[in-house]
């Protein structure tokens, strides 16, 4: 069957990865049905896009079984882009990681929708520090275990235009967000231990993708049954450290001080920082949660020997993507 004559279902389409996604979709000829939580901002995110035509706008507020059942009627495919580094406005992780899954994947079934790709994240982990993690991993079991021909894939940090944290590096590089003073990032203790007590840190090391690689992955998975059933960690070509990729932030986009530098915060002082500033109401005051502090300082890279022997190409540098990203910030 063609692309022409096939459709597919994005949950998460007006998000960072989800729009990528929908654009490589409708640029292949793929139809598209997204589900969108706001038609405004769909119209703003979607309106200059090549082959709009071909795309469906679902709107809900949430993801249940009612709009995940009108999202995939008549779709061949779906795949999954919904998920939060941060639990915020009443969004959970367990919600939005393990209970979207299982209402996609069952609408699915319903409507005879055969194919799913979930984007999951590279330190999805059931033993993992952060919940984050652990529901993370709890989604793919639901995937895994749904029934129909899954591919999952884990990317690194994802970075390209319109990405939220590459945004909040570049405030960090112009001093309008906090700290301020200087661009964070989180060190762990050189021998491993979760202490805090002083010793020797160091930076953990950060393999960017390209989002747009990502994107090319995903959609190329749907006509590749090799990937069926198959895990997919998603790293750039290059490995840097997190003080290397705030600079190079702060070096690259418009507006930055010179003078500001990254600046290593101990994970384990951090994490108990933004622990007590939620147990009091104050958790939104900071840039990171627990979570984030405890899994920013963990290394965030992987082999490409799978990915590369399964797909055929290699991702790119994550400096090409990230460079385009901030130059309009």
């Amino acid at each position: 069957m063609s692309e022409q004559n096939r459709t597919v279902a994005v949950a998460g389409a007006t998000g960072f990865v989800g729009r990528h996604i929908v654009a490589e979709l409708l640029r292949r000829g793929f139809g598209v049905r997204a589900l969108v939580r706001n038609t405004s901002k769909a119209a703003e995110v979607f309106g200059k896009i090549e082959g709009r035509d071909r795309l469906t706008p679902i709107q809900a507020e949430t993801v249940t079984a009612e709009s995940a059942s009108r999202l995939v009627e008549g779709a061949d495919a779906c795949i999954n882009c919904i998920g939060a580094i941060r639990e915020l406005q009443g969004q959970r992780f367990e919600s939005l990681h393990v209970r979207v899954p299982e209402l996609l994947t069952k609408a699915c079934t319903q409507h005879s929708a055969d194919r799913f790709v979930q984007i999951s994240a590279l330190g999805a982990d059931p033993d993992g520090r952060a919940e984050y993690q652990k529901t993370k991993y709890a989604g793919e079991g639901v995937v895994r275990r749904s029934g129909i021909e899954w591919t999952i894939f884990r990317p690194s940090l994802i970075v390209g235009v319109g990405g939220e944290i590459t945004e909040m590096m570049v405030q960090w590089a112009r001093g309008k967000s906090q700290p301020f003073l200087f661009m964070p990032y989180f060190t762990r203790h050189a021998d491993g231990q979760w202490t805090l007590m002083p010793g020797e840190t160091v930076d953990p090391a950060v393999a960017p993708i390209a989002v747009d690689d990502l994107a090319r992955a995903a959609c190329d998975a749907l006509d590749n049954e090799d990937t069926i059933g198959e895990i997919f960690n998603c790293v750039g070509s290059e490995t840097t450290s997190w003080p290397e990729l705030l600079t190079f932030v702060r070096d690259n986009a418009k507006n930055t001080k010179p003078k500001i530098k990254p600046g290593g915060i101990p994970a384990p002082a951090a994490h108990l920082a933004a622990t007590v500033a939620g147990l009091v109401g104050m958790g939104s005051l900071l840039p990171y949660d627990a979570g984030m502090a405890s899994m920013a300082s963990e290394d965030s890279t992987a082999s490409l020997d799978k990915f590369q022997a399964y797909f055929g190409f290699t991702p790119g540098s994550y400096q090409g993507a990230l460079r385009q990203a901030v130059a309009d910030l």
